[in-house]
């Protein structure tokens, strides 16, 4: 078995692509691209199947990526175990995050501590954070709702309530509040099915018999954004992604019970990695000093809580949870 062939086929599976792997592992394109065809060739088995630029992982290759996730992870905290001495000062840690406006916050503090730490970041719904993470391609993701998982640890830092947007000329827009009975066929803009967001609302809806009209169905909450200011109806978000728009109005709405938790999370058996274990610590460290923001802004800084030392502490004390749908 040849350690260097199986590295190279990691990377690719992880980075989505040989370019990217390449650039990771500090070689040339088609050098990656002999590795892994020699591990195919050596076993008679097909890794991938490529399509122009794209390269998908088969059944097989999936198997295989699994194993060698957990394979890189254990060396990885074997390096991290026998420099455990020493203060963080490389390495490399991947997150994915189901948005911008709920991480920028803490990653200042996390790169003000651990300056000389690559960080690297992708963003997608709750569904891809969740994927990412379960594949083991990110080290820690941000997303909402996990409990009763007991694949995942995580932190809560962000609560979120809902509120409605309506285009600036909407006879609502000089209203501070609106009842979601009130939407009975009053034309939206939807989320995708599977996201998050849309199924938190259509919960809310159900509980009251209402059903407003779908204009759009988008995929992202920047389209949801988009569609509102142009006028096209009305939407749905939550309130950390709305705040200090211009665009368009936001509304409260109060009787929806709509509400979100945002986690910082890892894997159960990833909590132990050393960069991993530092990026956990920065959130429980923002949790212990009582700053779990309230759907306004993640960027503030930390209310202090008096009962709290405002120290990292050397376990952090974690909930345990899942992720769900995509948001």
């Amino acid at each position: 078995m040849n350690f260097t062939q199986l590295r190279a086929f990691d990377m690719v599976a992880r980075e989505n692509g040989f370019s990217r792997a390449a650039a990771m592992l500090g070689l040339s394109q088609p050098a990656v691209t002999i590795q892994v065809r020699m591990l195919e060739e050596s076993y008679g088995l097909k890794l991938f199947d490529r399509t122009g630029r794209t390269s998908t992982l088969t059944p097989a290759g999936r198997a295989l990526f699994d194993v060698t996730r957990r394979l890189f992870a254990l060396e990885e905290e074997a390096q991290e175990l026998l420099t455990a001495s020493r203060e963080l000062r490389r390495g490399h840690l991947r997150v994915a995050a189901d948005g911008p406006h709920i991480v920028m916050g803490m990653f200042v503090r996390f790169l003000r501590r651990y300056p000389a730490v690559r960080l690297s970041v992708t963003l997608g719904s709750t569904a891809y954070v969740r994927r990412q993470l379960e594949e083991r391609r990110v080290d820690v993701g941000i997303l909402p709702t996990i409990e009763n998982d007991p694949h995942f640890i995580g932190v809560p830092l962000w609560k979120h309530s809902a509120v409605l947007i309506v285009p600036l000329i909407h006879p609502w827009a000089r209203r501070r509040s609106v009842g979601i009975a009130e939407l009975d066929d009053k034309p939206m803009m939807m989320r995708e099915s599977g996201s998050h967001t849309q199924h938190v609302f259509e919960v809310a809806l159900k509980r009251v018999g209402v059903k407003p009209r779908t204009v759009l169905e988008l995929g992202s909450r920047e389209g949801v954004l988009g569609a509102v200011a142009a006028g096209l109806g009305m939407g749905v978000v939550w309130k950390v992604e709305a705040m200090n728009d211009p665009r368009f109005k936001m509304l409260e709405m109060p009787d929806s019970g709509m509400r979100s938790t945002d986690f910082v999370a890892c894997l159960h058996g990833e909590r132990n990695r050393r960069v991993v274990r530092a990026m956990m610590e920065i959130a429980e460290a923002i949790h212990q000093t009582g700053a779990v923001l309230e759907a306004g802004s993640p960027f503030a800084e930390a209310r202090r809580n008096p009962r709290a030392s405002g120290r990292l502490p050397s376990v952090p004390v974690l909930a345990r949870g899942t992720a769900t749908r995509a948001r």
